[in-house]
């Protein structure tokens, strides 16, 4: 049986991972090889994270604008991305190579490939 599986289902998980304790990884997510997940990380259904992303710890990442709805966003890091502690990502949200989140912000617009965004809202800095 796979660790990570849930009531959720069994996502798809990369090679060389790092996943922390009282991490939560939902149906059908997509991880790939050489992430970082620190704990107590939400990952919802719809969520794909590419290669060498790092999570740092108490990120939630959201599918349901207006929950409860029957409608769940998509949301995907890109390759070398960095999220930092106590993050918050809405649905419907790419965040772009090598872009940097800074801790605590809430994310609720796209992020370009090497941009730094943080606050709340989250701006580009």
């Amino acid at each position: 049986m796979n660790p990570y599986q849930n009531f959720w289902g069994n996502p798809k998980i990369g090679k060389d991972c790092k996943i922390a304790a009282y991490v939560e990884i939902g149906k059908d997510v997509i991880i790939g090889d050489r992430v970082m997940i620190e704990a107590f990380t939400f990952i919802p259904p719809g969520v794909t994270i590419e290669d060498d992303v790092f999570i740092g710890p108490h990120v939630c990442f959201t599918n349901d604008k207006n929950p409860p709805s029957q409608y769940w966003g998509k949301t995907l890091v890109k390759k070398g991305a960095s999220i930092g502690a106590n993050c918050t990502i809405l649905p419907d949200i790419t965040i772009g190579e090598r872009a940097v989140i800074g801790a605590g912000s809430v994310l609720t617009k796209d992020v370009g490939d090497g941009e730094t965004w943080y606050g709340n809202p989250a701006t580009k800095h």
